[in-house]
């Protein structure tokens, strides 16, 4: 059973995990999420139209019943600490493009004198103060550090991202890849597939987990080439799909 307590080992062993976003801000929906068979739950504060106190609720919703990742802006550093103080499991930062980036990114979950993480007093992650332990010896695991590769100067780095201490994994974003490489929306053309092929091959060779964002059908695929992390689409997008597919039946009786 994957938990909040174990997630980062696991995805360090590269066990099969498999979420999805959470694009809308509901924390019903977020409550409902963390009772179903995903393995974790991704929060999306990228394209999301969220904030801090919607993510606390959401994240509070959740409660310990899976892990919360949050995507947070390329480079945001300063989204990072208010976020990493509701509680959550871990980040997933979009578009990293370079060793440095990637080691300043780490600095941000780690506190000093071994990172840059501010300290809070009565925050969600040290139980509003009442978990002694917190800042004197840190969250119970390290923060979870995901980091997306999305760029082709990304995959020339990406043995280097990957062997940043702290980074436990990179996370191919294809559709933002293939418009990168020239090939807006269609991630199957042939340069991008081969580009995302390569760059899983350096990171497998690095020893660091791999995500990718595929549909269902396709899990089997991309894990025979080493992915272990799935994002199998958003809550918004199941919710379109399971509507579209009742109105499918209903109309043809």
């Amino acid at each position: 059973m994957v938990t909040p307590q174990n997630f980062r080992q696991m995805l360090r062993d590269g066990a099969p995990l498999s979420g999805i976003f959470q694009c809308t801000t509901s924390f019903q929906i977020a409550e409902i999420l963390s009772h179903s068979a995903l393995d974790y739950i991704c929060l999306e504060a990228e394209h999301g139209a969220t904030s801090l106190p919607l993510m606390h609720a959401q994240v509070a919703a959740i409660a310990d019943r899976k892990p919360v990742i949050v995507r947070v802006a390329p480079m945001d550093l300063r989204a990072i600490k208010p976020v990493l103080d509701l509680g959550v499991t871990g980040i997933m930062v979009a578009d990293v493009r370079s060793a440095d980036e990637a080691r300043e990114i780490v600095a941000h979950t780690r506190f000093a004198p071994d990172g840059k993480r501010g300290i809070g007093g009565s925050i969600r992650a040290s139980r509003y103060g009442m978990d002694a332990s917190y800042f004197p010896e840190g969250p119970e695991q390290p923060i979870t550090a995901i980091l997306q590769i999305e760029s082709q100067e990304a995959i020339d780095n990406i043995a280097e991202i990957s062997a940043v201490d702290g980074v436990d994994a990179v996370f191919i974003g294809p559709m933002d890849l293939s418009a990168q490489l020239g090939h807006r929306a269609d991630p199957a053309a042939p340069t991008v597939r081969n580009a995302i092929t390569a760059a899983l091959a350096l990171a497998k060779d690095s020893g660091t987990a791999s995500g990718i964002l595929c549909p269902p059908a396709k899990v089997a695929e991309w894990t025979a080439e080493g992915v272990s992390l799935f994002l199998l689409g958003s809550d918004i997008g199941a919710l379109v799909g399971s509507v579209n597919a009742m109105m499918s039946t209903a109309k043809e009786g």
